[in-house]
């Protein structure tokens, strides 16, 4: 929370910790809370289990040797996901604020607060867009016809053929298809088997997307994805508008309703001829792909992905709990369901992958590194429209998919709007609606660009630099500050003050060891291996295109730099007495139940005296630590 700087009589800025303290308490009891424990758990796996885990976990598997995939990815889940996602939870919990303002704790990286509320603001920017196409596809699926199952329809090219299934980037076809089409075609020689496309492909870039040009002629505004986000940020408002409270009532329809769907998909799904095929490579490990860095790298990378660590919705949700609550229980839960669905949906679609690659008389490795990430808006939707009543299975696909991307959605945008309130609280509290509305109507009118016919290229240098370095770097810097600058056993012993349980030996190794050096060496390797973002159409992203994709990815970085250089030159103290202090928490810091804070500030912690003594205390704490 950003206190309003006070002065003293001779204009010098202070900071009083009675005021302070005295705005802290109202704030605390002002928060809501959740109606229940179920409703916080609900509303965490929701957030948590993203449209990621549909498509791009079972792409992931495919490129690094299927089931061989799943032993480094459930290893970094356990080992440095779930440890990290319950400092986030324990953190939100503890001091009662969002993301924004959870930092006070250590001044000097105060912004990292901020870092958070700005990835979320960014990834909102063209996360909405992916529901604007989701829900898109969903009225169209209503149509006595799908859509994307025929050829002649007026975004249909030339080269539309159906059983051809043909993905941007790589292209192959069905050549039974293509036999009997040659031998009813008067001039075969003019086929060129090569450019056949398939109607769904066609929809997708024709219809949907109505892709032209580039970033340097970007076309027109595609008025119905305006409409399809607009109503998307109306659903998202309209669910947030009575605060916390409506969340968890909305959260018990959208948090279960995919694995609902997804068991329903998996069992049409296994009736499919070749889906057997399917789901034995995706179970069955290629052990030698296991010597290979980059699977490692890609399964550490894919669980913070997935977990949504930086992202500063576990923190701001947490906030939300009743003080005393013993969150390992959610937590566990929530880590568990991540990897569990990640898997699950991993099965729903390689049965998916193994019917439409014996449909194109291909491997099914080939075929999922073809779909990409346009698998589930082509290749998903080419299988929904050869089953048996492909209305209702494509109806389910994108409810599924809708219910997904708006639970993940209600995070990130109460972490913005929560940021907002926390900072200034006397004078927003008032205009709770307005804020609400307002923030959707801004990032609503800055993704306009998104929807215009070259706003795809857009999307993917969003993507491709947002969600990578920012994120990696808020994880490594948040897990430092926690760990080593505050200190785990610090950390350690506010958990046990809130829940009247100690944090265990083994929990901490994985906290100052195992979590903090994976996140760090994956931050450096991604720097390290930076590569140009590639759409897959032959289309070049030219120097300048790179160019704001690392502005747009460095923006959440400008809050750390900008906080703490703003802390240092208030500090009164020599330079390096400055830095030290800012190390130390600020008189913000405390718990945010009030009985809680009169004992934590009566019994300050105490760090050890030498470095081996801290690092000691910080693994292994005191005798009385348990190693489970």
């Amino acid at each position: 929370m950003e206190l309003e700087p006070l002065t003293n009589e001779n204009g010098i800025v202070t900071r009083d910790a009675d005021e302070n303290k005295d705005k802290i308490e109202v704030k605390a009891e002002e928060r809501d809370t959740w109606g229940s424990r179920l409703e916080f758990l609900l509303a965490i796996v929701g957030f948590t289990v993203g449209i990621g885990s549909i498509w791009r976990f079972p792409i992931l598997c495919a490129r690094n040797g299927g089931g061989a995939f799943l032993i480094p990815f459930f290893f970094f889940m356990a080992t440095c996901g779930g440890p990290l996602y319950y400092i986030e939870v324990s953190l939100g919990q503890f001091c009662g604020k969002s993301a924004g303002a959870a930092f006070d704790f250590c001044p000097l990286f105060k912004g990292l607060g901020f870092l958070m509320v700005f990835i979320s603001f960014d990834i909102l920017w063209y996360y909405v867009v992916i529901m604007g196409w989701i829900q898109y596809y969903f009225v169209q699926s209503f149509r006595a016809q799908l859509p994307w199952s025929t050829c002649g329809n007026w975004w249909n090219t030339e080269n539309c053929r159906v059983g051809a299934y043909i993905s941007e980037g790589v292209k192959f076809q069905n050549t039974t298809n293509i036999t009997n089409l040659a031998t009813h075609t008067n001039n075969i020689s003019t086929i060129n088997s090569s450019n056949f496309t398939s109607p769904a492909n066609e929809f997708w870039l024709h219809n949907v997307l109505r892709k032209e040009g580039s970033l340097e002629d970007m076309g027109s505004v595609q008025w119905h994805l305006m409409l399809s986000n607009f109503v998307a940020w109306t659903l998202v408002v309209a669910s947030l508008v009575k605060g916390v409270k409506s969340l968890g009532k909305v959260v018990y329809v959208t948090a279960t309703a995919p694995y609902i769907l997804l068991t329903v998909l998996l069992i049409r799904g296994l009736t499919l001829d070749g889906a057997v095929d399917g789901v034995m490579w995706y179970i069955t490990p290629d052990f030698s792909k296991l010597a290979s860095p980059q699977v490692w790298l890609e399964a550490a990378i894919q669980v913070f992905y997935s977990l949504g660590p930086t992202y500063g919705g576990v923190i701001t949700m947490a906030s939300h709990n009743k003080f005393h609550q013993k969150s390992i229980i959610e937590t566990s839960i929530c880590v568990i369901s991540d990897a569990f669905t990640a898997f699950y949906a991993g099965l729903v679609v390689f049965t998916c992958m193994g019917f439409m690659a014996k449909e194109a008389g291909v491997s099914i490795e080939d075929y999922a590194k073809a779909s990409g990430p346009g698998l589930a808006f082509v290749a998903y939707p080419e299988a929904i429209s050869r089953m048996p009543l492909p209305q209702l299975w494509a109806v389910l696909f994108f409810l599924m998919l809708i219910t997904v991307a708006f639970d993940s959605t209600f995070g990130m945008y109460e972490t913005v709007t929560g940021a907002l309130m926390d900072c200034y609280p006397k004078t927003l509290s008032r205009f709770k609606y307005l804020v609400l509305i307002g923030t959707a109507l801004i990032i609503y009118l800055l993704s306009t660009p998104l929807t215009m016919n070259g706003g795809i290229y857009l999307f993917q240098l969003s993507d491709w630099y947002i969600s990578s370095f920012a994120l990696l770097f808020g994880s490594a810097l948040e897990c430092i500050m926690v760990c080593w600058i505050y200190g785990a056993d610090r950390f350690a012993q506010d958990i046990e003050l809130m829940t009247g349980r100690k944090v265990c030996k083994v929990l901490r190794i994985f906290w100052c060891i195992l979590m903090t050096g994976a996140l760090t060496t994956a931050f450096l390797i991604t720097i390290s291996t930076y590569t140009k973002p590639d759409y897959g159409d032959g289309y070049v992203y030219r120097p300048y295109a790179v160019g704001i994709g690392i502005l747009m990815s460095s923006i959440p970085f400008y809050p750390v730099l900008y906080c703490m250089m703003k802390e240092i030159y208030y500090s009164q103290e020599p330079l390096l007495q400055r830095i030290s202090s800012l190390l130390q928490p600020s008189s913000d810091w405390g718990p945010a139940d009030k009985n809680a804070r009169e004992v934590y500030r009566s019994k300050p912690y105490r760090y050890e005296d030498t470095f081996l003594k801290r690092l000691k205390a910080n693994i292994i704490g005191d005798k009385d630590t348990p190693w489970l």
